[in-house]
């Protein structure tokens, strides 16, 4: 009887002590799982904004200035080119009143020629040269309204400023490579006004010229 007894008890401690085991395994278990779920990143909320570059650009007062030089910078280059061109036609009227065999009738056919090419490389050095300072131009402008948009995203909070282009129509008719093209340059689908800061990059841009200006 003591013995059956012994063994009893023997067998009760170990009944227990594979319960506790049991307990503590399920509870570390859970508590690695707890774990791992906590240190997973969840993401945040972003506050997004967008702007109508097309529409910001056409608004700015700084544009309008440096548009205003180049313009007058062809318009001098232009006057260059039909002083040339008065003369090409002149030279042309001349050259009708000699003999078509004359020594004097080849030399004018010949300074004509001259003429005429100096006009067509004096055309295209003045496009090619214009299209470079359009392009320097916008480039500079487009730095400034990245600067503009950095400026308004600190101060208001903003995460993300993307452009809107959301409102450009797709040419009815373009091939499929070229209309695919098109397609996947697109940036926003669709936007809210609620997040159009458009005005304010434009305002906050022609206020720092209009500051800066002499």
């Amino acid at each position: 009887m003591p013995f059956r007894t012994s063994t009893h008890n023997t067998a009760a401690r170990l009944g227990l002590a594979a319960l506790v085991a049991a307990v503590v395994g399920t509870a570390f278990i859970t508590g690695s799982n707890t774990s791992t779920a906590s240190a997973v990143k969840m993401a945040s909320p972003s506050a997004v904004a967008v702007v109508d570059l097309a529409e910001l650009l056409e608004g700015l007062d700084e544009r309008k200035f440096l548009e205003e030089d180049l313009n007058s910078e062809i318009a001098d280059r232009q006057t260059e080119l039909d002083t040339i061109v008065k003369t090409i036609e002149r030279m042309r009227e001349d050259i009708k009143m000699l003999k078509p065999d004359d020594q004097q009738t080849m030399q004018r056919i010949r300074e004509l020629r001259i003429k005429e090419v100096e006009a067509r490389a004096l055309n295209q050095f003045v496009q090619e040269q214009l299209s470079l300072e359009k392009g320097q131009m916008l480039a500079t402008l487009y730095n400034k309204v990245q600067g503009a948009a950095d400026k308004i995203l600190t101060q208001d909070g903003w995460d993300v400023i993307l452009i809107d282009d959301s409102g450009l129509k797709l040419p009815e008719m373009a091939q499929e490579a070229q209309m695919l093209q098109l397609i996947l340059n697109r940036r926003v689908l669709a936007s809210d006004d609620r997040v159009d800061i458009t005005a304010d990059v434009q305002t906050l841009m022609n206020n720092e010229f209009g500051n800066a200006r002499p």
